[in-house]
């Protein structure tokens, strides 16, 4: 249910106090979003203006001008359906086989205890790998594509 001040006022069923709690609480809710608004709208501009006055190099960390535009470039010539597409593929694909490959492992981990004994310090060295670092050594050793996207999620998702 969302609540109103005009509802609240009018509202019969609520203590004055109750009415001067959630009344109180709608302001602070709305002061809320007002600062997170104003947030993001400073942290863009403040992005923009940095990349326009080459503060920040624009080829690295682009600008949201050039984001908004490229954007509206990729709908009108419908490239970015395709990329999206891709993207929620390899979303899919990547989720699935991380919840197969997790529930397998969990299972033979708990039914076969000396396996779990056995592969005990390896999946503690596994885990303390930092992920994000695996990235690169996949694209080197798998190349550039999706089957790399999809490996890197996995080990990822599987290994922590």
């Amino acid at each position: 249910m969302k609540l109103s001040k005009k509802k609240l006022l009018n509202s019969t069923q609520l203590s004055p106090s109750h009415k001067a709690y959630l009344l109180n609480y709608l302001d602070r809710m709305r002061n809320v979003r007002i600062y997170q608004f104003l947030i993001i709208i400073s942290f863009i501009a403040l992005w923009e203006i940095t990349t326009r006055l080459k503060i920040v190099d624009s080829f690295i960390f682009s600008s949201p001008s050039r984001v908004i535009k490229c954007f509206i470039d990729m709908v009108a010539d419908g490239s970015i359906f395709y990329h999206i597409g891709v993207t929620l593929l390899e979303t899919f694909v990547s989720f699935s086989l991380v919840i197969i490959i997790g529930i397998l492992a969990a299972v033979i981990l708990w039914w076969n205890e000396s396996a779990a004994k056995v592969l005990e310090p390896y999946l503690v060295v596994l885990n303390s790998l930092p992920k994000s670092a695996l990235a690169p050594v996949f694209i080197v050793w798998l190349g550039n594509n999706m089957k790399t996207i999809i490996v890197a999620a996995v080990s990822v998702g599987t290994v922590s």
